[in-house]
């Protein structure tokens, strides 16, 4: 299996919105969905993707923002998301109290457990519970990338200064489930460029 990633990122919160596909078989997934989605779905359709899951690293609205966008376009695909966050995306459940009410409210959602391993046609993402910057952040692991989503960034880390944030559970997460990876590990984050373990592990001033 050969693993193609590209991103996308908006211009208002410069979100990024992965596509991830087995150049054999064209099995896909997209991985977050920023304010701009038309731009992924134009990634997609040329690399003739077939995107078979989108799979949610937590339910922030600038990484759910264009989830309706991309069922139009790719059908009524499973959303896989962790249950602490599930009624955001199902029941429009807002996942910060800090901001208003939602109008996502979306069918066939399914759950990403820590610990198991959630399948994409010929994709297998491993699935790492990294919580601190929302209860149900997820990191997600194929071959030699992980996607963390707003738990570790290149230089930094998610905020932790909201009312259902925990700083203490994201560093706690980051260095028991991602600083245990091996350092060649690519990381891609919800924000900004992309980085390694080894760098994170040297570099990051948050965690070092």
């Amino acid at each position: 299996m050969t693993i193609h990633i590209e991103v996308t990122a908006d211009r208002r919160f410069a979100t990024n919105s992965y596509l991830v596909d087995d150049e054999d078989t064209h099995d896909a997934a997209v991985i977050d969905s920023n304010l701009e989605p038309e731009q992924i779905v134009e990634v997609a359709r040329t690399r003739r993707a077939n995107v078979k899951a989108i799979i949610l690293t937590h339910t922030d609205l600038d990484h759910i923002a264009g989830l309706h966008e991309l069922r139009e376009a790719f059908g009524s695909v499973p959303i896989a998301v962790h249950d602490a966050e599930r009624q955001v995306v199902a029941e429009g459940k807002p996942l910060r109290r800090e901001f208003g009410p939602l109008a996502t409210q979306l069918d066939n959602i399914v759950s990403l457990a820590a610990g198991e391993t959630y399948r994409v046609g010929s994709l297998e993402f491993e699935v790492l519970h990294t919580p601190g910057h929302s209860p149900g952040g997820v990191t997600l692991k194929i071959d030699g990338y992980l996607f963390t989503g707003d738990a570790l960034f290149a230089g930094s880390i998610g905020r932790s200064d909201f009312a259902n944030s925990d700083s203490r559970q994201l560093i706690d997460g980051i260095r028991s489930e991602l600083l245990s990876q091996p350092d060649e590990m690519i990381v891609y984050s919800g924000h900004g460029p992309a980085t390694t373990i080894g760098r994170e592990r040297r570099m990051n001033p948050f965690i070092t």
